[in-house]
This record gives structure tokens, sequence and C-alpha cells, in this order.
């Protein structure tokens, strides 16, 4: 199978995110570095001011809540901006992490580059908030050949 013959979906999620592939006539999804297929869209920095994604983030919601961000995706679209640590982002900036994260483990689970995906967004989103969704798929390496609204999603299911 090559790249053209490659199909990405991820649900970015408010609360959880998923990705999976399109494979021998069903979609596939693809497990996280922890061997889950939810990743929690919780973004974190820790002491060293490195970034965690995900599961390592979850916990420090309540120990660091200064330096944790979730629910960002509410505010797509909008001016909203969260101070971690010593360093500001805005909605697409944070969501590119947690889109960053899907994009390594699917990687990392196909063995090869992946570049081009389909988000499925909710359906009330307006246009600002699918602009900010396609710039945190450009921020996290992605190109978003298409946002899908979840109910179309889930009706192609």
């Amino acid at each position: 199978m090559d790249n053209a013959e490659l199909a990405i979906g991820i649900d970015l999620g408010t609360t959880n995110s998923l990705i999976a592939v399109w494979k021998d006539g069903a979609a596939q999804l693809i497990p996280n570095k922890f061997g889950e297929y939810l990743t929690p869209s919780i973004i974190s920095m820790d002491e060293n001011n490195h970034i965690l994604v995900g599961k390592p983030a979850v916990s420090r919601r309540t120990s660091h809540p200064d330096k944790t961000a979730a629910l960002f995706k509410r505010a797509m679209g909008s001016n909203t901006n969260w101070r971690l640590g010593s360093d500001t982002f805005n909605a697409p900036e944070l969501s590119s992490l947690v889109l960053r994260s899907l994009k390594e483990d699917a990687e990392e689970f196909l063995q090869r580059p992946i570049k081009d995906v389909v988000i499925s967004v909710p359906a009330y989103f307006s246009d600002e908030q699918r602009k900010h969704t396609r710039l945190a798929a450009e921020l996290a390496g992605l190109n978003a050949v298409r946002l899908i609204n979840e109910p179309t999603a889930a009706a192609m299911a």
C-alpha cells in the first residue's frame, strides 16, 4: 500500500482523541504508545519544560493545574490562551500537540510517514473553528484533506 492508498481518520475530541486507518475494507483503530486507543486530549508541561500529551498529562491536572490544559477544543475559533508554566498556547497550538502525538503513534504502528488525514469535527463548528482545526493539523505536520462532520462520520460507520 503506498501513501496515496493510505486513508487516515482522526477524531480530535474534546476529552479524548483517536486515530484510525482504513485497511482491508474496514477502519482499524491505531493504539497509542501505551497500547490504548483513546488518547486524552490533555496537555501539560513538566518541571523541565517538556510537553506531556495524553495519559502522562492526566494526573497533572490536579497536581499541576497551572501547567495543564484540557477542554481546549471548546475554544477553537476564539482568541483564548492557556499559560503552561512560562509559555502561552492557543487552542490550535494545543490541539496540534495532540494531533502530533496521534501522528507519531500512527507512524510507529504503520511503519511509514503519514501526511494526509481526514479529521472529524462537530457539525456545529463555524468556519473559524474549522480554520483553527486545519491550522492545528498544519502545525502538527499534517494535511487535513477534509474535515467531516461527526454525524456524517457516524453514518458512514
